[in-house]
């Protein structure tokens, strides 16, 4: 292992067992917290705020008193690092993820079809049929429920989850095989900060001789309860606020600014979390994330005040988030940010490449979860699986692959802004499917290629949280504190596993017990209608591409490179240019960038390197003071019936 020798257990059987039976329970809670709770939603961003308030019940808490009571059955650091990672994967995939959206896109066309939307006309008969339910009185049960004492029709459901799990284990398989061909890179050549594992590896730390305090050393340190207290206070207020209303509650969102005429705001949103995070990324990063966001709003707003617009072309739901400038102009710089660190890896995946094919011994592998020959293989066979089930779909072969090139330039953007800037709470300002239809055009679709980019509304548009994020920054861990690796990629395995059948399962159930629609409208509503008015436009209206956002595209693209260029070439250049392609997707998140800078330039100002160390314990502790609540208060709620008592700026 590159971090040295660890006498742990690591990856243990029972570790897995116990791993895959918190997945399971975070596959069942999660949709119960989102259909019945209402409240603090705990599988949303990629702060993966389940996995820590689980993380933190087993190893603060469990695991002490275990140890406490019968040393030789405590997890050590190894195992409860297993578990973490095993948690981190399967937070990504109950709420926002695969396992939430298959139900309404697999019946949403057939339900919604009506005479106004002309729905039977353009989408119905172009849909696969194998990957929809084509039963009406099932789908309408599902919807609007069947009673406390039905169950779900598997006959009618068995064939399109099937063909679903295909392409979601594929999907999957890719981006791990992505995150162990990259993990060297971005965390030995680059030294990627990787903040959201800063606490994780805090918790666990290094073991102290001579200790025989069963309480992990982190959970002992004064300042971390600092920090905890005052989120923790205030999200206990404000839970107290919706018991009882005479309680006034505490707001962490200072409301608004309306800028040029009111033709547009920035928000003032204070999040513990974020702030926890930024903290410890470095301060250029943290500058151009707050300065690129600002240039954002100054360019929106003299857009909007100048009357300066493009038409937005084949843009879905998912995509109206800013200005049509500005969203094509972030998938350029994206293009240009992956192909870039890309070009900036071409040694490493130089040597990827001779050992996956050559076997070249000069070239080590054995401590990454799969060989670099599995993971290429892999990374090959799940992208053809994907392409096979895309063309199956209806959209044509050649068009396959300029997809999910699309596709992973998002995703591999998250995961980058994710492990190096640390910013959990963004969501993707384009998607795969709308600068698909925009470059190639919707006529070049046809109607079975508008219906496949439809059905990737699964998977590909509304991306909250991703399991290519989790995947890289388990691997940072493991790289600490887990021996035996290549078994760690069974156990991933296994809770992706685990968790999609179980939250499926809780939602079919869910939605025949008492009907979906009476849950959760975004779902039964919202989700379930937004891919088929995207494929309906492009049916009824087909056109060319789009060369307003093509253009725009390009502009997106060469202000990126300059960027770089200031970045790489001139060392005084405050503003790293990660910030410019996701300026417009985490909105009021700025304010908690923009605070923790300020703080961190105080610390190193007046403190050096010395006080920001001893600083660091006090916003790990901000961050657990406002998801640790939150979690314990979901549970309170679920005993008294409690609905909508949502905590966290974050967690809404």
């Amino acid at each position: 292992m590159s971090q040295g020798t660890f006498s742990t257990r690591g990856c243990s059987l029972r570790a897995i067992v116990i791993g895959l039976g918190l997945c399971a329970f975070m596959a069942v809670a999660i949709p119960y917290g989102d259909m019945v709770i209402k409240g603090s939603q705990m599988g949303v961003w990629n702060t993966t705020p389940g996995a820590i308030f689980l993380f933190v019940v087993l190893a603060g808490v469990v695991n002490a008193l275990v140890a406490a009571i019968k040393p030789d059955l405590a997890l050590d650091r190894g195992e409860l690092a297993v578990v973490y990672i095993m948690l981190l994967v399967s937070n990504t995939l109950p709420a926002r993820g695969f396992a939430a959206y298959v139900p309404a896109v697999a019946t949403g066309a057939l339900y919604y079809a009506s005479p106004e939307n002309d729905w039977q006309t353009h989408v119905l008969p172009y849909l696969p049929t194998w990957a929809t339910v084509q039963d009406e009185r099932a789908v309408r049960q599902y919807y609007e429920g069947a009673g406390v004492d039905a169950g779900i029709p598997w006959d009618v459901w068995a064939g399109p989850l099937l063909y679903w799990l295909l392409f979601g284990l594929a999907l999957y398989l890719v981006m791990i095989c992505c995150s162990v061909i990259l993990r060297r890179q971005w965390a030995e050549r680059e030294r990627l900060v990787y903040p959201m594992m800063q606490l994780p590896l805090h918790i666990l730390g290094e073991e102290r001789s001579g200790s025989t305090s069963a309480i992990l050393p982190f959970f002992r340190q004064w300042t971390v309860w600092a920090g905890f207290l005052v989120p923790a206070l205030i999200a206990t207020i404000n839970a107290f606020h919706d018991y009882l209303h005479y309680v006034p509650a505490i707001a962490t969102n200072f409301g608004t600014v309306p800028l040029f005429r009111e033709s547009i705001t920035i928000g003032f949103t204070l999040s513990f979390t974020m702030l926890g995070f930024s903290f410890l990324v470095s301060r250029n990063i943290a500058a151009g994330l707050v300065f690129f966001y600002l240039i954002n709003v100054i360019e929106q707003g003299l857009f909007k005040m100048l009357g300066i617009h493009i038409d937005p072309g084949p843009v879905g739901a998912f995509g109206h988030y800013a200005q049509p400038v500005i969203i094509y102009q972030a998938m350029g710089g994206m293009i240009v940010l992956v192909l870039l660190g890309l070009y900036n890896a071409r040694h490493h995946l130089r040597n990827v490449w001779r050992k996956a094919l050559l076997s070249d011994v000069t070239v080590s592998d054995e401590d990454e979860m799969l060989s670099y020959r599995q993971a290429v293989l892999g990374l090959v066979a799940g992208s053809a699986v994907m392409m096979l089930w895309l063309w199956r779909a209806g959209l044509p072969a050649w068009i396959a692959p300029l997809f999910l090139f699309a596709c992973f330039v998002i995703f591999l953007t998250i995961s980058r802004v994710v492990v190096e800037g640390g910013v959990a709470v963004m969501f993707p300002p384009i998607t795969g499917p709308d600068a698909t239809a925009a470059v190639l055009g919707t006529s070049a679709l046809g109607p079975g290629g508008a219906a496949a980019l439809s059905t990737a509304y699964v998977w590909g548009t509304d991306v909250l949280i991703l399991l290519m994020t989790s995947c890289a920054n388990g691997l940072k861990l493991a790289d600490r504190f887990v021996h035996r690796k290549r078994r760690l990629f069974w156990a991933i395995g296994a809770a992706i596993i685990v968790t999609i059948v179980v939250s499926l399962y809780m939602r079919l159930d869910a939605g025949y017990h008492y009907g979906a629609i009476n849950l959760n409208s975004f779902y039964a509503d919202n989700a379930a209608q937004y891919p088929y008015r995207f494929m309906a436009e492009a049916v009824a209206t087909p056109e060319g591409p789009h060369w307003d956002g093509i253009t725009q595209i390009g502009v997106g693209a060469l202000i990126m490179i300059g960027l770089e260029f200031l970045h790489y070439k001139l060392l005084w250049w405050p503003f790293h240019p990660l910030g410019f392609p996701i300026s417009s997707a985490f909105g009021g998140m700025w304010f908690s960038v923009f605070v923790a800078f300020l703080l961190k330039s105080i610390v190193l100002k007046y403190g050096g390197p010395q006080l920001y160390r001893r600083a660091v314990p006090f916003f790990l502790g901000m961050i657990l003071g406002e998801i640790v609540p939150a979690g314990i208060w979901l549970v309170i709620d679920a005993f008294t019936g409690m609905n909508g008592n949502i905590l966290g700026t974050f967690l809404a």
